[in-house]
């Protein structure tokens, strides 16, 4: 689905819910102790937030293999710049 400097995001399917999932891979192989702080910063937040709007963290799995951990998250068909992309698109208040 997309990357960037220290995770990619796949389109993923989650075989006990029956379901797809975003599934972001962040890479734990060279990330300084300030990169760490700042994933887990955002892990906290994210698990946090709880909002129609907001994209929902769904859980955290962890690979010792490949030194990654995976957040998966609910998946959207669209992300908000694609949609912002098309200049007749409009929005309701709630979107």
């Amino acid at each position: 689905i997309g990357q960037g400097t220290y995770s990619n995001v796949y389109r993923a399917r989650d075989l006990e819910q029956r379901k797809i999932v975003a599934l972001k891979k962040v890479r734990f192989d060279n990330l300084e102790p300030e990169s760490v702080r700042f994933m887990a910063r955002e892990i906290h937040i994210l698990r946090r937030l709880d909002h129609p709007n907001v994209i929902k963290l769904e859980g955290l799995v962890t690979s010792r293999m490949s030194c990654s951990l995976y957040l998966v998250f609910e998946y959207m068909e669209h992300d908000l710049a694609g949609l912002a992309s098309h200049p007749g698109l409009k929005f309701t208040e709630s979107q």
